[in-house]
């Protein structure tokens, strides 16, 4: 234990009415001696004061202090008189430590004796419980937020409040030495006899007797408030920070309805025996919405509808005399914010501002509804995707032994897969908090692709001087991160994608050549089954025409299904087809067989395989790169990663090294740096580069046309891999039931009379024969449509209503077609995956399986973060920029701040980040009007390589889109990170943040890029006018500031975090804010970032900026999210993490000290 000895000797000389007993005590200690060190007996003053027994020098209350007891988990041990006629008594510890004590009365004894017996903490923490429990029997008192979960109330955001109460005192008495009090004022509310709730407080003024609060307090209508209800003001003098000890100095009651009436009272503070300690002046408003509609404003804009037109009364600063009939403005939510952000938390403050006005505050945390449904949505996906490659994989039947063993291995992967998505979705279903994960919970497996920690962050501001109001959004969460996969500390996703990127490796440029070779014929199967579906649909749309006389709308969808088709054709390449099946071998079963049976047949003997399937050995090399692979089948050794949108080369020939470059260039993530490269942390000049595809096909065009199946994770399925045993635990009939469903009904309709050839290698004569097999199905299908064209043709030429029986027969000859069409992508999809099983290895394909589930897992919580963040978006900026951001193809700008350090573990989460943050700009994003619909939450459909995320909007907006295809947008992000803690410092000094250098470097190019599109579409003039009152500079200065910060070679350059945040509020951005866990860092960087906009957009008064940062930090949303992770309203920071941060992100005293992450 540390004893600090300038505290103890000041308490221990503190007067006498301080001290729970002293007198005189005989001490037998120790004394040096001449030659050795004998005991003898001294008479000294003791002082108790709690659990401390003080000990002076002299037998005089005069003399220093010279040492001290800390009592506790001690015996006190009796002993008779002695010869001298002093009454000893002995202080015994378990330890051994014994101190010996008399006294010279034996009734002296017995008082000190009863003290010493009450002076532990444990006794004195056992009464004050018994004095609370006695106390809240008498008048039970309650947190609000607790009477609010008994009573079942929930917080309505868009409620307007019965009034606002601002806080002062003055002439507050001080203590017997002078020293002003600390004061903290809870405002109490007595709604019954029986019931007193604490219904709000206000911050901690230290050592100050004319304390003026900038926390106010709001009264809701909602709790059950009136007027008539009793309002209790009780002032505390705090005397410890850390552990929150106070001392009630004095109090007021009275009627809620008088402070509403009176709007402004100064009343005495007293004590229980009507002694005046000081006045508090109550300063109350009653409020109003600030706008009518769904839509509130953003502070950028001049026209904005929520600044009222005819604003009632001024309210004047504290010094000035009051008025009557005040009226403030109160901020109107909307209805899409309460319908899709839950269980909000709301603090309200007033400051002053440099005109000598107020500024009034609102800060809201809220969790959004999306936390866990965006990711179960994305699971199902993903869970479908691995139905259809297994189902691929088995379609191909029973083939010879070596081939045999392959399928196996490759269909046991995603039968694996298929397990860790499916208990995923279930676990995220089965949350213990529906829209929130906790940071504590960050390492929690079955919750890794939710977000951690994710809130809205909005401050809504009324400076009532300037005429001004706005809403600041900053969206917080955890590191898009793979917490769980502890084998990767190193780098993260970023390096994994670079290892198999590295466009220096001849290696890596044919196994990409090779993999991308499969996702060209997977691409080519998408498309064939794409076109499938729509002419499905077209020719039931066709029989719906015709029954109802719409001869020319029918017409034009024949001419329609023939485009379709052509494109079908052009698709359809039986040569391909027959070579792939001739060098593993045709299918050994009929296809009138059926498939079902053949399905649950191999899924049936994967299961007794699976116990005898040994990957043990492949287990140690699953962290390692894949080119240490080995396999001696004639495969691929190392994942290709291609990104969300996939690559459509449709070369399948050709294998020069021209071609491959140009394969490795035609997909979405590139990267010509390697960041962990030793040789290159000398060479800042080269820079990593990740910048989407260049060009699209039309193929691209198609609703679902492709998926990445290159699309890599590194991540927690090498678990499942070294647990063999554990795959026979999967219900193979469960997970294939569905797929099962669809092979029924495609083995009901596809007949077949030939008998295909046997398994193994075949002569150029039956390869001949196959070919000629396989060209038929083409020819048949265009013979089977120009059927069903004629009689379409028939029917509509006629000019007559149709017969029943004309209608029956087009319907039969539509099934006949169907069956013709099915052959098609049927055999299209053998056709993937025998080119799989050539060109794909079992340990290839668990690698690309694990970096799959890592880069899902990140992807996922970027995707749910983002969509948060766009649904506040378009409720908070003014719709005419964003019909015009949407309307030239920009979208709107996503500016990520990092505060992670490139060090140990978080080296890797920044790693992830950097690829989860590069996916988004891949995703398509949709409009949909919300009309009177109650749920209206974002959806995302498609594929896995072809997203779309449905994003609802009200109805006022939607019709300001003049064209539908302004509907769909992508995104623009950029991340800027910059450590700031203690391991930041480490990273510095052992030069590990050149990764970061180059990333902000490259971020700062998009950024730029960005920047000049966006002042083409609203020049200078335009922002200009918007920020004519402000103080900010202009955005082409923030720019250019930028530019140099980026630059710059410093410790904890934290200056390019402020620049790139304000360049994104300029261009009417969405901020986002993360750190490991959203909760410490990011509670400093967010307060800091809101004290910033008050000061340059709302003139905070200079004098204010450090109070209402320590107010923010102290008492607002950021301190409770804390206690919603962790249960501790304390930062995890210690002093000497504290004294590592920069100065603008430390916290104030008392907040802090948990030892809790």
């Amino acid at each position: 234990m540390r004893y600090n000895k300038q505290e103890l000797a000041a308490i221990a000389s503190q007067t006498s009415q301080t001290f729970d007993r002293e007198g005189v005590l005989i001490m037998k200690e120790k004394q040096d001696g001449f030659f050795r060190r004998t005991e003898a007996y001294s008479i000294r003053w003791f002082r108790l004061r709690g659990n401390l027994l003080f000990y002076l020098k002299g037998s005089e209350p005069w003399y220093e202090p010279v040492g001290v007891i800390v009592l506790g988990r001690h015996e006190v041990k009796l002993q008779a008189c002695d010869e001298n006629g002093h009454w000893p008594f002995q202080l015994v510890w378990d330890n051994a430590v014994c101190y010996r004590l008399a006294t010279f009365q034996e009734s002296e004894r017995t008082i000190w004796i009863k003290s010493l017996q009450m002076a532990p903490y444990e006794v004195i923490h056992s009464q004050i419980e018994t004095l609370k429990e006695k106390l809240s029997r008498v008048r039970p008192i309650i947190d609000v937020s607790s009477y609010r979960s008994q009573k079942g109330i929930v917080l309505d955001m868009n409620e307007v409040p019965l009034c606002e109460l601002a806080l002062s005192c003055d002439n507050l008495l001080c203590d017997a030495h002078g020293r002003p009090p600390s004061p903290l004022l809870v405002v109490y509310v007595r709604f019954s006899k029986d019931l007193c709730v604490k219904y709000g407080s206000t911050e901690v003024i230290e050592t100050c007797s004319n304390p003026c609060f900038s926390k106010t307090v709001l009264f809701r209508a909602s709790d059950g408030m009136s007027g008539k209800a009793v309002v209790r003001l009780v002032v505390y003098d705090v005397k410890e920070l850390v552990s929150e000890v106070a001392v009630p100095m004095g109090y007021t009651t009275l009627q809620l309805s008088t402070i509403q009436e009176t709007q402004r009272l100064r009343v005495a503070l007293k004590t229980h025996d009507n002694k005046t300690v000081g006045f508090v002046t109550m300063n109350g408003w009653s409020l109003e919405p600030s706008c009518t509609g769904n839509s509130p404003c953003h502070t950028n804009d001049r026209n904005c509808l929520d600044i009222p037109q005819k604003i009632q009364c001024h309210r004047r600063s504290q010094s000035l005399p009051p008025r009557l009939g005040l009226k403030l403005k109160f901020p109107a939510y909307g209805s899409m914010i309460k319908q899709n952000f839950v269980n909000s938390h709301q603090v309200t403050y007033k400051f002053h501002s440099g005109l000598g006005g107020d500024i009034n505050v609102h800060e809201i945390m809220a969790e959004p509804k999306l936390c866990y449904q965006l990711p179960i949505e994305l699971l199902d996906i993903y869970i479908q995707r691995e139905k259809e490659l297994l189902g691929e994989m088995l379609s191909v039947g029973d083939i010879c032994g070596n081939w045999q063993n392959k399928q196996l291995d490759l269909t046991s992967i995603h039968v694996s897969l298929l397990k860790h998505y499916c208990h995923s979705k279930r676990c995220l279903q089965q949350a213990e908090h529906a829209y929130f994960k906790a940071s504590c919970k960050k390492d929690d497996s079955s919750l890794e692709f939710a977000p951690v920690n994710l809130h809205l962050q909005r401050m809504w501001i009324h400076n009532d001087t300037l005429n001004k109001t706005g809403f600041h959004d900053i969206i917080t969460a955890g590191a898009f991160a793979a917490h769980t996969h502890k084998s990767e500390r190193t780098g993260g996703l970023i390096r994994l994608v670079q290892q198999v990127k590295d466009i220096n490796s001849s290696k890596a440029a044919l196994n990409s050549a090779a993999a991308n070779k499969i996702q060209s014929e997977y691409d080519n199967v998408m498309a064939l089954r794409n076109l499938k579906d729509e002419i499905f649909k077209d020719m039931d749309r066709i029989i719906v025409l015709i029954q109802a006389n719409q001869n020319i709308e029918a017409r034009h969808t024949t001419e329609v299904i023939k485009t379709k088709t052509k494109g079908m054709m052009t698709l359809w390449e039986p040569g391909v087809i027959e070579e792939s099946l001739a060098i593993i071998g045709w299918p050994k079963h009929n296809c009138n067989e059926d498939n079902e049976n053949r399905t649950i047949s191999t899924i049936m003997q994967l299961t007794e395989q699976l116990s005898m399937f040994d990957v043990g050995s492949d287990c140690d090399t699953l962290a390692s790169s894949s080119s240490s692979s080995k396999e001696t089948t004639p495969t691929v050794d190392a994942p290709s990663l291609s990104a969300s949108v996939p690559n459509m080369c449709h070369n399948r020939c050709s294998k020069t090294q021209e071609s491959i470059r140009n394969i490795l260039e035609s997909t979405d993530l590139q990267f010509h740096n390697n960041y962990f490269n030793s040789e290159e942390r000398q060479q800042l000049n080269h820079s990593f580069r990740s910048v989407r595809s260049p060009f699209k096909t039309k193929l691209n065009d198609l609703p679902n046309s492709s998926f990445d199946s290159n699309r890599p994770r590194h991540g927690s399925l090498r678990h499942d891999f070294k647990n063999a045993s554990s795959l026979e635990q999967v219900s193979y009939r469960c997970l294939m039931e569905s797929l099962c469903g669809s092979d029924r009904r495609k083995s009901s309709n596809g007949k077949r009379e030939s008998t295909l050839p046997s398994i193994g290698q075949v002569d150029s004569a039956t390869r001949k024969t196959n070919l000629t097999y396989l060209e038929d199905f083409g020819v048949n299908f265009e013979a089977s449509l120009a059927t069903v064209i004629e009689a379409v043709v028939k029917i509509i030429d006629s000019n007559k209503e149709p017969s029943e029986q004309d209608l029956d027969t087009l319907r039969a000859l539509t099934e006949n077609f169907k069956i013709k069409a099915e052959s098609l992508t049927h055999w299209a999809r053998i056709s993937h995956a025998a080119l799989r099983l050539r060109c794909e290895s079992p340990a290839w394909a668990r690698d690309h399986a694990a970096l799959q589930t890592r880069r899902d897992t990140c992807f996922s919580q970027a995707l749910a973060t983002t969509t948060s963040g766009l649904l506040c978006w378009f409720n908070s900026v003014p719709h005419d920029i964003v019909v015009k951001l949407l309307s030239s193809d920009l979208g709107p700008l996503c500016g990520f701040e990092g505060l992670l350090s490139l060090y140990s573990t978080e080296k890797a989460m920044w790693g992830d980040m950097v690829v989860a943050v590069e996916d988004l700009q891949t995703v398509l994003f949709t409009l949909n009007k919300v009309g009177h619909s109650n749920t209206a939450l974002p959806h995302v459909s498609g594929s896995r390589g072809n997203l779309t995320v449905s994003i609802p909007v009200s109805d006022s907006l939607y019709s300001k889109f003049t064209k539908k295809e302004h509907l769909c947008f992508t995104i623009t992000a950029v991340l800027f990170n910059i450590g700031i803690n203690e391991k930041a410092t480490l990273a510095e000094a052992l030069g590990e943040t050149t990764p970061q250098y180059h990333s902000n470097n490259d971020n700062l190019d998009r950024l730029n890029k960005y920047y000049h599109k966006y002042t083409k579409i609203f020049p200078a003039d335009y922002s200009g006018a918007n920020r004519a009152s402000s103080r900010i500079k202009p955005l082409e200065e923030v720019m250019e500031n930028l530019k140099k910060a980026v630059q710059k070679k410093v410790p904890k350059n934290i200056e390019v975090l402020h620049l790139a945040a304000l360049a994104t509020r300029h261009m009417n951005g969405i901020r986002f804010t993360s750190c490991k866990s959203a909760k410490d860092r990011t509670g400093m960087s967010v307060t800091l970032e809101q004290c910033s906009i008050l000061s340059a957009e709302y003139h905070l008064a200079e004098h204010e900026m450090k109070k209402a940062l320590d107010v923010m930090r102290s008492e607002g949303c950021r301190r409770e999210n804390t206690y919603k992770n962790i249960g501790v309203k304390k930062y995890a920071f210690t002093k000497k993490q504290v004294k590592a941060l920069p100065e603008e992100y430390r916290p104030p005293t008392g907040t802090y000290g948990s030892s809790h992450t």
